[in-house]
């Protein structure tokens, strides 16, 4: 008799494939709706009860405020995430079972994706609560059934039709959204993003096109000149924004801190200089940054012990010599998870000053505004176990994490 699915058939096995990947698919979409479902019921927890997350003493007109933060940070350190992430995953949650409650219905049963699930809660945020139902009867079946992008012209074509605003309107809303900033990326690269208007966009490639279709132009006389003009653009660009003339030197002072291996230095090693806030860079670069740079902090790191900086512990504010040591040891804010750079942080005793805490290096971490009041504000508390490199915080749930080691 003749198997109807015999393994040996390669149609068999492919069929048994795609079957297989369309389940996990869906059972991958079912898990995110479930992560999204958790987040949003505990942050709504935190708001009704602040007291799982405030201290007694504490519980004001802003608790519920510091309670949600601190259950998104909480949240944030259990599921190694960041806590905008945490945050945008609650309100997906939050405004499908709200606004689309039948789109949500089939997101948690796997049958609507995750991308479209989110692209549908970020629109109809946008709409008036008259136009909810409209929006999901016309958007319910193509979440189903399309791929994100094809979702995405469609869901944003029927909100063009349903919104009241104006174009206008939109657009001027849409302009508190600008903004600028920069990401570094491998090999002592980085990218460079900015969300402007389309207008000003329109003008800035425009200028740049210009000037390196000029320089493009009298290239081709150089025999030495191999830039393209993506290259002339990005070069452009780079020297618009530094104040420097056609391969000049930048006229933006910068004060560049590189950590240099002393080994390094003596040409017996080839390991890489650090530079704050980028990371890795190659030695002939960091001796570039020096020749140019109008400002150098320069530290010698021993290849085996490293050095410290010491003060006076019974003085409260540290010094700037040892803000300048921190902020290069410590590179980013300590709460797990958290990137913001110290040059952005404050510095903050982990063993309190009024509690007998002394202003050294080793009692000293960065963290940013919103970590440092957090742990004011709320049951989040953080302490450094004596020998160890990095401090220990501790959640309003009991949940423990060590701060993250630097990321270079």
């Amino acid at each position: 008799m003749e198997l109807l699915l015999d393994p040996a058939n390669a149609d068999t096995r492919v069929e048994f494939g795609m079957a297989e990947a369309e389940v996990a698919q869906h059972t991958q979409w079912r898990a995110s709706a479930e992560v999204f479902r958790a987040i949003d019921a505990t942050l709504r927890e935190a708001a009704a009860h602040p007291e799982v997350f405030i201290d007694a003493v504490m519980l004001r007109g802003d608790a519920i405020e510091f309670a949600e933060r601190a259950a998104a940070a909480d949240l944030a350190v259990r599921l190694n995430l960041a806590e905008a992430t945490v945050r945008a995953h609650g309100h997906v949650a939050a405004t499908l079972r709200q606004r689309l409650p039948h789109l949500w219905g089939w997101f948690t049963e796997g049958e609507v994706s995750t991308q479209n699930a989110r692209e549908a809660a970020a629109i109809v945020t946008e709409l008036p609560a008259d136009y909810w139902a409209l929006f999901e009867n016309q958007v319910l079946e193509a979440a189903r059934t399309l791929a994100p992008a094809r979702f995405r012209t469609r869901a944003r074509a029927v909100r063009q039709k349903l919104h009241a605003e104006t174009l206008t309107e939109r657009h001027e809303a849409a302009q508190a959204h600008r903004g600028v900033w920069t990401e570094p990326d491998r090999d002592g690269m980085g990218w460079l993003h900015a969300h402007l208007s389309a207008e000003k966009l329109a003008m800035i490639s425009a200028n740049l096109d210009g000037i390196a279709f000029g320089l493009f132009t009298d290239s081709n006389t150089k025999a030495d000149e191999h830039r393209t003009m993506a290259h002339l653009r990005a070069d452009v660009l780079a020297d618009l924004l530094t104040g420097a003339s056609a391969g000049g030197q930048p006229k933006v002072g910068v004060t560049v801190a590189l950590t240099i291996p002393v080994m390094t230095l003596l040409g017996h090693s080839t390991e890489p200089a650090l530079l704050e806030g980028v990371g890795p860079i190659d030695i002939q670069t960091a001796r570039r940054l020096c020749a140019t740079a109008p400002s150098i902090t320069r530290l010698l790191t021993d290849p085996v012990t490293g050095s410290l900086l010491h003060m006076d512990p019974c003085q409260y504010r540290p010094t700037a010599a040892l803000k300048r040591w921190l902020a290069i040891q410590q590179v980013t804010c300590d709460f797990p998870g958290c990137g913001r750079r110290a040059a952005h942080c404050d510095l903050d005793h982990t063993h309190a000053w009024a509690d007998g805490g002394h202003t050294t290096a080793d009692n000293l971490n960065h963290r940013c505004r919103k970590h440092h009041t957090m742990k004011h504000q709320t049951k989040w508390r953080v302490q450094r176990p004596p020998g160890a490199e990095r401090a220990v915080w501790t959640s309003p749930t009991g949940y423990t994490r060590e701060a993250d080691p630097p990321p270079f």
